[in-house]
């Protein structure tokens, strides 16, 4: 794991730029240096030491742009990285949704692909400051200050950039796409300068748009999606999903400097102030759907570590604003510039309403925006100072303004028509539906159906999605779920992909896929693609996904729907089964994908099916290793040349189905790279490939159960290894008695009326309503939800102690 040194970070006090007028504001030229309240000047490239031409133009800097540029220039790809801005990380880090909605299934994101390298560095830096990321009061995602991860992400960006050039413009934009018929060329870019815009051409391989809103889709002339509607029959009035301006807010234990607090309500207050207090209360009870949320409740929810306050150890001294300050939106906020903008200035105005809210009515008058985390940049002083020339009424919260986030956390945006359009059925889970496996699967999501807003059917797509698939979007029913790379491609427009909120989905399935995680990993394929098609001269939709995947794997990746068990990601066929069993050459059943045992019958039935119905021999249990190379000598013709050695012993063995799955990836990629090159390509099969034993991964759920049942909070292991399994579900009753026994290690004499509350105080359950619905007799509870509930018991200090020497 990379280490992050530590003088990498520093602390900030920022400067105000003087004069100049919107326009001037607006387009500060990137190369005036830029003083942010902690110092950190971001790199960027002005329009003069632009190329004329890239191999990959990613427009947006947020988490998919970040994903898409790391990866194509770690593949080789020469990159320029757009961002209008002048903060990456769009709604992780330029929003400040840093408290990162990681979805259900036991953060199992965390283990996967760009997200993790981004974890283990978030990891390494506060361990560094004797902070955890990973524990704010009951929460235990992943959470670190905006501040914090800028530098950590443009630290990626720059380590890619090793590998092949990769440029990052910020205050710069798409103005225009230029096709050449069905093919995208190029783009005029308008970068800021110090005498005002600049606009250069510069041509492009590939042209990916990553940009918080899919802006660029209606540029590049594609078919996409606005609301329920196709662009060629807008309706602007149509609801899409509310978006939120959020704020980082901390307390400060000197006191709030004056320039800080609110001297008065903000405009509209009054109207506003009902909505807040009906739903932030003082106090410190722990939160329940459906009521309010104390104050305590409140800042755990978005809160994160605070680097720059360690006198209070254990408690929440930084938080965001992102409760009860959505703000409703509607296509119009997509299609519309000036809509756009005033609808940005309302978010805004509704976030400092809140803000005074907690200061005065909730007397938290120590708690104030932060003025560290480098917010108030040249760019968002710029947004302020037009707003407040035409609002001057305005102007006494102008400093408070300034330290807000610098772009609003946008949920939904344009969305492209793409070659397949993923459905809320096609990602559901629940009684008798589970996900679709796609083979051609480039990233996995986690989170569940989350629509903040525009749920009438009115605004639903029901030519897509089903009024039933709303119904069903409840907690506890979430991924992980396939994401398919048909999805990233227009199906006539060469040149083009989609890599953010902007891939070809369901407004449904936007409320799930719209995450940081989820968006950062549905980048790094496109980045992927985007660096195949342009290393082998082609359009991205000539690359097989199967080398796609390929990479994606390499680089850490998981792709198939169900997690394996029985095989740790470290293993060096792991990549080899997780292939296997996304393009189904091996039957995988409960997440048991038991590498070292031979290839059984069903698995010889689907590879004969995947290599074309080739003849495998008689007698499909007893194949060997030779009838497998002799049909990869069929199936291969004369584009993949198969050179099989075995002595007599070894020909005859049955192989492992790691051996199976290591042969057959293998395979399968020169003959997706002999096609695209016009060749003949050699695979050499002399060695027996050796298989990970069952054992390696095997124990570790085993062991947690063991270390429970050792504890005495269950009487066996086999029911609980057996149904703690996604698509599994657990009987209520057995769940409740074991939330039981669990809670009153905590609190001997509790009841188990009280046992819930007592679990959520120990930080090993988060939600009341879900156990309390569920953990009944009669009732049944998510086997993945059981998994994680078994595992943070196991974890658990107290349980621990009480294990026997």
């Amino acid at each position: 794991m990379s280490q992050v040194t530590e003088w990498l970070f520093g602390v900030d006090r920022g400067r105000r730029r003087a004069g100049g007028g919107f326009a001037a504001a607006l387009w500060i030229a990137a190369w005036v240096p830029i003083a942010h309240a902690d110092d950190f000047v971001p790199p960027s490239l002005g329009p003069a030491a632009a190329r004329d031409a890239y191999d990959v133009v990613v427009a947006g800097a947020g988490t998919g742009g970040i994903g898409a540029a790391i990866q194509a220039a770690r593949l080789g790809a020469s990159v320029l990285l757009l961002e209008e801005s002048d903060w990456i990380g769009g709604q992780m880090l330029a929003a400040a949704v840093t408290a990162i909605d990681e979805g259900g299934a036991g953060n199992l994101v965390r283990g996967r692909g760009l997200y993790r390298e981004l974890v283990e560095r978030v990891a390494a830096y506060y361990a560094t400051r004797g902070l955890n990321p990973f524990t704010i009061g009951r929460y235990t995602n992943v959470r670190f200050e905006p501040r914090v991860g800028r530098r950590l992400v443009h630290a990626m960006l720059q380590e890619a950039g090793r590998a092949a050039r990769l440029d990052v413009a910020l205050q710069a934009r798409v103005r225009r796409v230029h096709r050449e018929g069905a093919r995208v060329v190029g783009i005029d870019v308008e970068f800021a300068a110090e005498t005002g815009p600049v606009v250069r051409r510069i041509s492009s391989e590939v042209l990916i748009d990553a940009t918080e809103w899919g802006d660029v889709l209606p540029l590049a002339g594609v078919s996409y999606r606005a609301g329920n509607r196709t662009n060629d029959a807008i309706d602007p009035s149509r609801l899409i999903q509310e978006n939120t301006w959020t704020a980082v807010v901390r307390r400060y234990p000197r006191g709030v400097p004056p320039e800080l607090r609110l001297p008065a309500p903000p405009p509209g207050y009054e109207k506003s102030r009902a909505h807040f207090a009906a739903r932030i209360v003082p106090g410190d009870a722990d939160f329940r759907r459906g009521q309010p949320m104390s104050w305590k409740a409140f800042i755990e929810y978005r809160g994160m570590p605070d680097s720059g306050d360690s006198t209070r150890p254990g408690e929440v001294t930084r938080t965001h604003l992102n409760f009860s300050n959505d703000y409703p939106c509607s296509v119009a906020y997509l299609e519309d510039p000036a809509q756009r903008r005033a609808t940005d200035r309302a978010m805004r105005l509704r976030t400092l309403q809140l803000l005074y809210f907690l200061q005065r009515d909730l007397g938290m008058a120590d708690w104030s925006v932060a003025d560290d985390e480098g917010f108030d940049s040249p760019w968002n002083r710029a947004q302020i100072d037009a707003w407040l020339r035409e609002e001057p009424d305005l102007e006494p919260f102008r400093r408070v303004l300034d330290h807000f986030s610098v772009l609003p956390y946008v949920r939904e945006s344009r969305r492209l028509v793409g070659r397949h359009t993923l459905l809320a059925r096609e990602i559901s889970r629940g009684p008798g539906r589970r996900p679709i496996p796609f083979p051609t699967t480039i990233a996995l999501g986690d989170y569940r159906l989350d629509l903040h807003g525009g749920r009438a059917p009115r605004d639903l797509e029901l030519d897509l999605d089903r009024i039933e698939d709303l119904e069903d979007a409840v907690p506890g029913r979430a991924g992980p779920f396939a994401i398919p790379l048909e999805c990233l491609l227009p199906p006539a427009v060469d040149g083009f992909l989609a890599a953010e909120k902007n891939y070809s989905q369901s407004r449904l399935v936007n409320g799930a896929t719209r995450m940081q995680p989820h968006t950062l990993h549905v980048g790094q394929a496109a980045g992927a693609l985007a660096a195949l098609a342009v290393r082998h001269r082609v359009a991205p939709r000539a690359i097989d996904p199967l080398l796609v995947q390929r990479v994606l794997l390499a680089a850490g990746s998981t792709l198939f729907v169900t997690p394996l068990q029985d095989l740790p990601s470290s293993a060096p066929d792991w990549p080899a089964l997780q292939l296997a069993a996304v393009r189904g050459w091996l039957t995988v059943e409960e997440g048991q994908c038991l590498p070292d045992q031979p290839v059984t019958a069903a698995d010889w039935a689907a590879i004969r099916t995947a290599l074309g119905g080739q003849e495998l021999g008689s007698g499909m249990e007893s194949l060997a290793r030779a009838d497998l190379a002799r049909a990869l000598v069929a199936a291969g013709g004369g584009e993949v040349r198969v050179s099989f050695r075995a002595g007599p012993a070894e020909a005859v063995l049955v192989p492992t189905r790691s051996e199976a799955a290591q042969v057959l990836a293998e395979f399968f990629e020169l003959r997706a790279l002999a096609r695209l090159r016009g060749e003949s390509l050699e695979l050499a099969w002399h060695t027996l490939r050796p298989a990970s034993p069952k054992s390696v991964a095997e124990g570790t759920e085993i062991v947690r159960l063991r270390r429970l049942q050792a504890a005495g909070l269950i009487t066996g292991v086999d029911y609980w290894a057996a149904e703690a399994r996604p698509d599994r579900d657990c009987d209520g009753a057995r769940v409740a008695d074991l939330l039981l026994q669990a809670a009153r290690i905590f609190d001997p004499a509790t009841t188990a009326e009280r046992a819930i509350d007592v679990l959520i105080q120990a930080q090993v359950v988060s939600s009341r309503d879900y156990w309390a619905k569920n953990a009944v007799p009669g009732g049944r509870c998510a086997g993945r939800n059981v998994a994680i509930l078994l595992r943070n018991l196991s974890r658990h200090e107290s349980v621990i102690r009480r294990l026997p020497p």
